[in-house]
């Protein structure tokens, strides 16, 4: 655990979570710098405190939406990544709304800075599963009922009820949506 997680409060989050509610979260949260906070979303062991985590750190979560542990979203902490409702994320994904060379001389190079240098939104609509170790490249949107197959690096739009699978991520097939039920 990083030094700056090891105060009372960062480790109240960690260890005293069940105790705790929505907005005595929020509270604590507020005593943190919100790098901190992604850290504790990325490392906790409660789902629900998990998704707070995440929206304290400015991605939108929509409810009843899973994210297992490992979610990784490079945005600068800015407000980039939308996940819907009804959505399962597994484990050890990374979320990539903002690509660059960071610190590298490569950014004073013309074709970096024209091509390779991204920031675009992810949305990730609703009732959406993405299978562990998925890469979601800036400006995706996955389209609703969709299926992203574990390891798939997804660098364009997926249509909604499209599985899609592979580095870079195709469309394998599409999914039937269940007809209505007579009643």
């Amino acid at each position: 655990m990083p030094p700056a997680l090891q105060s009372a409060t960062a480790l109240r989050i960690l260890f005293d979570w069940a105790d705790l509610s929505t907005d005595d979260l929020r509270a604590l949260c507020t005593e943190l710098h919100i790098k901190n906070v992604r850290w504790l979303a990325i490392h906790h062991p409660d789902n629900k405190t998990r998704e707070n985590l995440y929206r304290l750190s400015n991605v939108a979560v929509g409810p009843k939406t899973t994210i297992n542990a490992g979610l990784f979203v490079y945005d600068s902490y800015q407000p980039l990544v939308t996940i819907g409702a009804n959505c399962a994320l597994a484990a050890n994904i990374s979320l990539i709304p903002e690509s660059g060379p960071n610190m590298s001389e490569l950014a004073d190079f013309e074709l970096v800075k024209e091509k390779l240098v991204c920031t675009a939104p992810i949305v990730i609509e609703d009732h959406v599963w993405i299978g562990a170790n998925a890469i979601v490249m800036p400006g995706v949107t996955i389209g609703h009922h969709a299926v992203v197959g574990a390891g798939a690096i997804v660098t364009r739009d997926v249509p909604p009820y499209a599985i899609v699978k592979g580095q870079p991520a195709q469309v394998s097939q599409y999914l039937t949506p269940p007809s209505p039920s007579a009643a």
